[in-house]
């Protein structure tokens, strides 16, 4: 009977605590504004807004660049393979699937830089900015930033599928062509 007493009010205690701590800690975040402090009004939410789409249209023109140099980094993927394909035929070797395999990928990168020029055009237009890089119109500079997003991300898209296809089948050709093991005397 002490065991269950003893077991009965260890539980009840951490009961209790847990309780305790779950009151004790809010869930949800609280922000509080001094006395003087007047609510934020319609200008000052425009002032914000433009200055997060400038810098969202800033942050944009820094990934294009870099998707730029991915796109460049293509072609030395495409060179290196092809190298190594050559190299592989010198020696012998059927390399038929790597040939197609690289062929099929060189083939998406017209795609890759089609889609990648949508993104550039939209930068290049900046609907809704002014050559200074500021928000003239809200709404415009909005839909301008949203689809530089999207161009940049089916671009990005593309080179991922292209290079993951590649990469399988490089994988595939190096098991098929894998060196039996030597069992040892």
């Amino acid at each position: 009977m002490k065991k269950f007493s003893k077991v009965l009010s260890t539980g009840i205690l951490v009961i209790m605590l847990a309780g305790a701590f779950l009151f004790a800690f809010p869930t949800g975040t609280a922000y509080a504004e001094g006395l003087d402090d007047n609510p934020p009004g319609n200008g000052e939410k425009l002032g914000l807004i433009k200055q997060r789409l400038e810098a969202a249209f800033e942050r944009q023109e820094a990934n294009l660049v870099r998707q730029a140099e991915n796109i460049q980094k293509l072609s030395q993927i495409s060179a290196k393979a092809q190298e190594r394909i050559d190299a592989l035929k010198e020696k012998g070797k059927d390399v038929s699937s790597l040939e197609a395999a690289l062929a099929a990928f060189e083939s998406t990168i017209p795609g890759i830089n089609a889609s990648h020029q949508v993104a550039v055009d939209l930068i290049a237009g900046h609907a809704g900015f002014g050559d200074n890089g500021k928000v003239s119109d809200i709404q415009t500079a909005g839909a301008t930033v949203k689809s530089i997003h999207e161009a940049l991300k089916s671009t990005r898209q593309m080179m991922i599928e292209a290079a993951r296809d590649l990469r399988q089948a490089i994988r595939s050709y190096r098991e098929a062509n894998a060196p039996s093991p030597t069992v040892e005397p």
